[in-house]
């Protein structure tokens, strides 16, 4: 059986969208466990912040570093388990903290040249990166992580205006369960 050009340039086309989709869920699998340990670290970094103020800068260096050992684990996990080229391999090593640390190198450029006034600003701006790099991140890897930085983002804005008080607890309870369910919902993809 012989196929037409028409027939074989939809089948094509098929093809590539199976792989694309293919392709997305599996970077949705990958992104899920990153996004639940930053989630929980964030909660407990906000939830220590609002109880403790006098901690936060101890709190937070804490939990970035236990969230980049958590990243580079996770990341080592993926990479170990996948059958990739030996040339592809030492990519997936290093991809997800490489990210987070450029995040991080950003914020703290940004904080030492602008020098926030407060810690709730601080306290804002940090998931207002965060958020952009999910929707920046959405544009090649799937709507997914647009929609999750866009929850973020909103969700942020919404506690520094509205909850001016009780940001770092909203942070904490709101920010952090964000973080995780997105994690879940990419999970199940």
């Amino acid at each position: 059986m012989t196929l037409s050009p028409d027939e074989a340039a939809e089948t094509l086309r098929d093809i590539t969208a199976v792989e694309t989709h293919s392709r997305r869920l599996y970077g949705y699998r990958q992104a899920s466990p990153h996004l639940i340990l930053w989630g929980v670290l964030w909660a407990i970094g906000y939830g220590l912040t609002a109880t403790r103020p006098a901690l936060g800068r101890s709190v937070w260096t804490a939990a970035w570093v236990v969230g980049l050992a958590g990243d580079f684990a996770i990341s080592m996990r993926y990479a170990r388990r996948a059958t990739l080229s030996s040339r592809v391999r030492p990519l997936i090593y290093w991809r997800f903290p490489a990210i987070t640390l450029i995040i991080f190198a950003f914020i703290f450029a940004t904080c030492a040249v602008m020098a926030p006034i407060n810690g709730r600003q601080v306290g804002a701006f940090i998931p207002l990166v965060v958020a952009a790099s999910y929707a920046v991140m959405g544009l090649w890897l799937g709507l997914r992580f647009t929609m999750a930085g866009a929850v973020l983002a909103v969700l942020t804005l919404g506690g520094f205006f509205l909850l001016p008080a009780h940001f770092q607890l909203w942070m904490a309870v709101v920010g952090g369960a964000a973080l995780i369910l997105a994690g879940l919902w990419l999970r199940r993809a």
